[in-house]
């Protein structure tokens, strides 16, 4: 684990002041240890006002973040073992170590970082790491008729390495679907495999091994899959600024109650997600069930068929039906209440254009980078001041993601101990 990685000035006001309101709501004036019991301790400070003062927890954190060393060979483990995935050589370590100074050792340090990131293994290490991310990877022999699921990791490789935008991850229309050469670090474009209802390619979005994996009830995990995974955050997903108690709770979905499917519009309804009697099924209902819909004819061969493919949870599990997430003549299709859609295509063009799924990609970077765990499974969550400006860059710059892991291991952030 990197140490001091998440340690920058602007985070820290934020973080020490969320924690100076934790201590002061466990205790009390009384009982500064916020135990029950025993004799209170007294401030010293308070007591003595010419008393030396302590530090604040701001000053603590910023001795330690001036305590911290450049170490340019530290940081070349690091980032040779992050980029391709092997300690540097002999001769990479001496390069360093040979440096006159600190500002030689940089130029080392970040010449071998650019020629890390143009070495075949930066090509397998970003395959293992799409892998990883998207929870899918052929195992043994493909058999016949189903797909292939190297195909997603493969193709978000390739965007990131050949310098790519991060946009064609939902928005390319052909050669979504390449193989790799791990032996020469080479992608080869190849189509995705079309189902006999048509369809369009739409990035990684149409992508057959995906679809595959995240075949479920009513499409509601392929929906999820892609708000965690490229957006960083669970659902619900968006919020009103007029929330609206109701039942047992609050409705906080800015769409209007009415516009999902229930008992209290649709007294037939098979699924009823205006229930109140504990939770809001709406609140991410509101969501959900207008991006599911644009995944429901994916059979679970991950294929485009002409009908619904998949199911409701309920007795015989009927095949779902539009009707079952909206009522007739409501948006059937948006990636935001904000953000309404009419294809799949739309779909990924509205997530192309939406800034968090930009923050997303540079958030993952860092997390990466500084051996931190996944944003949403792990809650290892990243605040806004400590990437900003990679993200400013990251957009600035075509929004290419090598180019941002370019930038954040040749950060002082990454070479400081």
């Amino acid at each position: 684990m990197r140490r001091g990685s998440l340690l920058t000035p602007a985070w820290t006001r934020a973080a020490f002041g969320l924690a100076a309101v934790a201590l002061s709501a466990c205790g009390s004036s009384e009982d500064p240890n916020g135990g029950g019991s025993g004799p209170a301790i007294s401030d010293s400070t308070t007591q003595n006002p010419s008393a030396p003062q302590t530090q604040s927890p701001e000053e603590q954190v910023k001795e330690i973040l001036d305590a911290r060393k450049v170490d340019y060979g530290e940081a070349l483990r690091t980032a040779s073992l992050k980029l391709r995935d092997e300690l540097p050589n002999l001769a990479e370590i001496k390069s360093i170590e040979g440096a006159p100074d600190n500002a030689a050792k940089k130029v080392a340090y970040e010449t071998l970082v650019d020629a890390m990131l143009l070495e075949p293994k930066f090509s397998s290490v970003m395959v293992k790491f799409f892998k990883d991310l998207f929870r899918t990877g052929q195992v043994g022999p493909m058999q016949p008729g189903t797909p292939n699921k190297d195909t997603a990791a493969n193709f978000a490789a390739q965007v990131v390495v050949e310098g790519r935008s991060w946009k064609e991850l939902f928005t390319a229309t052909a050669n979504t679907c390449p193989t790799y050469d791990a032996a020469t670090g080479a992608f080869t474009g190849a189509s995705c495999p079309q189902g006999p209802g048509g369809g369009t390619t739409v990035g990684v979005l149409t992508n057959p091994g995906l679809q595959a994996q995240y075949f479920a009830n009513m499409a509601f995990r392929r929906a999820r899959f892609v708000q965690e995974t490229f957006a960083c955050s669970k659902f619900p997903s968006e919020y009103t600024k007029t929330p609206t108690p109701m039942g047992n709770s609050t409705y906080t979905n800015p769409r209007a109650f009415d516009d999902i499917t229930g008992k209290k519009n649709t007294p037939a309804a098979r699924i009823d997600f205006q229930d109140t009697s504990a939770v809001i099924c709406g609140n991410c209902h509101g969501t959900l069930n207008v991006q599911a819909t644009l995944f429901l004819n994916y059979d679970d061969k991950g294929l485009f068929q002409a009908t619904p493919q998949v199911e409701l949870p309920i007795a015989n599990t009927p095949k779902a039906a539009l009707s079952d997430y909206v009522p007739t003549g409501k948006q059937a299709f948006a990636w935001r209440f904000d953000k309404p859609v009419t294809d799949l295509s739309g779909f990924g063009t509205a997530m192309a254009a939406d800034p968090e799924v930009a923050r997303c990609a540079v958030n993952r970077v860092w997390n990466y980078a500084m051996s931190r765990g996944d944003i949403v499974n792990d809650v290892a969550t990243v605040p806004n001041a400590v990437t900003e400006p990679y993200v400013k860059s990251f957009e600035a710059g075509g929004h290419k993601v090598k180019e941002t892991i370019r930038a954040v291991f040749k950060s002082e952030d990454f070479v400081k101990f």
